[in-house]
């Protein structure tokens, strides 16, 4: 069974998880960063859980209640364990009731055999013996669940489950940015089902998606192409006149015929982005007015981010409406709007819009993960922001905060030290209290 924050302490291997715990997160994220592939992250988490509870496998299980079964979509195994990869686990209040309960209430959980068998049902028992399990962790994520990672027979750590909290975090986190991004057709294409579907992206870069592949930033080569998309799709409820855009496009210099220059960036772009568009992007009107062509039908990273974030602000929204609205939110915006863009007025001041919008989401979710005591999706979510926006006082509050409720009281207390001076008299209070009596 799980141990308590005071058994913690004493726990033979404590100290070296608290060392562990740190440099494997630090580890994990670093090697991460950029990757930008789900499967890939998702992958990679659970051979660090297997590595670092030293476990027979570590397995990512996605869950439908309503449909009563969980699939097991990834697992990685030690030599000779065999792998329930694709299997269907049945997950019900009838023939699961333990593993049902606790996985629905979000409860980090461990079974050990033969000492909880009598907690289980016999369909439960016989699952377990069909696993060749003697101790099974559980860290789901999410209130009202939507999967779990489970490792099999860990010899190292026992007890201790805050790493594998973060790394189902982790997980859901990728899991949810999967699905959001074939729901985009930002990965596969999926969602352009007609010549009119554009999806375009502007958080960490510029990059455009139809149904007949997509164009990144670094692909499109020319930066006047990039900045003239950029400005008709902020101005895309009007048309733009020649001159405003050799005012954005040319904003500190002379142009010598720029009606002419308009045309040639317009004419040159049109070439950039024709292997994707059958039709063109840009178009213009008899009077040399500029906007984006009315007949496709566009979706852009920042409209849904502006959507997800209004709706998770809206004071009638409940509390997990605002979680589910704000996650959404926040794991959308990967980095700054068009970042290798700074300079340009109309960019910065969308820049500075949508950077100061997602630290104000950030600050709505955090307290509402606190009460739902989502502590890993907390620390998870903390962090990104963080390397975002690493002065924040709020933010580093609640990320101590996340690993005191994680059990890394050694790892707080550090973050603490190196940061006290971004946080108010009042939340150096509490987060000193809470260390002096962690309870």
């Amino acid at each position: 069974m799980l141990i308590t924050p005071q058994e913690k302490q004493h726990h033979p291997q404590y100290q070296k998880y608290v060392e562990q715990f740190e440099a494997t997160l630090t580890g994990l994220e670093a090697g991460l960063r950029g990757s930008g592939n789900p499967a890939v992250i998702v992958d990679k988490c659970l051979e660090i859980a297997l590595s670092f509870y030293d476990c027979d496998s570590a397995a990512l299980v996605e869950t439908n209640f309503e449909l009563g079964y969980g699939v097991c979509v990834s697992e990685h195994c030690k030599e000779n364990v065999c792998s329930y990869e694709g299997r269907v686990i049945n997950v019900t209040p009838e023939e699961t009731p333990y593993l049902y309960a606790k996985i629905i209430h979000n409860d980090v959980f461990d079974i050990r055999v033969p000492e909880d068998s009598s907690m289980l049902s016999r369909y439960e028992n016989g699952l377990l013996h069909k696993m060749g399990i003697q101790t099974l962790a559980v860290a789901p994520y999410y209130k009202r669940t939507s999967g779990y990672i489970y490792i099999r027979n860990p010899r190292r750590y026992i007890g201790l489950y805050g790493m594998l909290q973060a790394l189902s975090y982790v997980c859901a986190a990728e899991r949810n940015e999967f699905k959001l991004m074939d729901r985009l057709n930002i990965a596969s294409q999926k969602g352009c089902r007609t010549d009119r579907d554009v999806i375009i992206k502007v958080f960490g870069g510029l990059s455009i998606t139809t149904r007949f592949g997509t164009l990144t930033e670094s692909e499109i080569t020319s930066p006047l192409a990039v900045r003239l998309v950029a400005y008709l799709l902020i101005y895309r409820t009007r048309k733009v006149s020649q001159r405003e855009l050799t005012d954005a496009l040319w904003p500190n210099a002379e142009i010598d015929s720029p009606a002419k220059q308009v045309k040639n960036v317009v004419h040159r772009t049109r070439n950039i982005l024709s292997p994707i568009f059958p039709d063109n992007l840009v178009v213009s009107d008899k009077v040399g007015n500029y906007y984006l062509n009315p007949n496709i039908h566009l979706v852009t990273d920042a409209g849904l981010f502006d959507s997800l974030f209004r709706n998770g602000t809206l004071p009638s929204s409940t509390r997990k409406e605002k979680i589910h609205y704000l996650r959404q939110a926040a794991s959308l915006y990967e980095h700054e709007f068009l970042p290798n863009y700074a300079g340009d007025s109309w960019l910065d001041n969308m820049r500075t819009y949508y950077h100061l919008s997602y630290i104000k989401a950030i600050l709505e979710l955090l307290p509402l993960l606190y009460q739902e005591q989502a502590y890993s999706e907390m620390y998870g979510i903390s962090s990104a922001a963080l390397n975002m926006e690493s002065s924040n006082g709020d933010i580093h509050f609640w990320h101590i905060r996340a690993m005191i409720c994680l059990g890394g009281f050694d790892i707080a207390q550090k973050h603490y030290s190196q940061y006290v001076q971004y946080l108010t008299e009042d939340q150096k209070e509490l987060l000193n209290s809470l260390f002096n009596d962690p309870r």
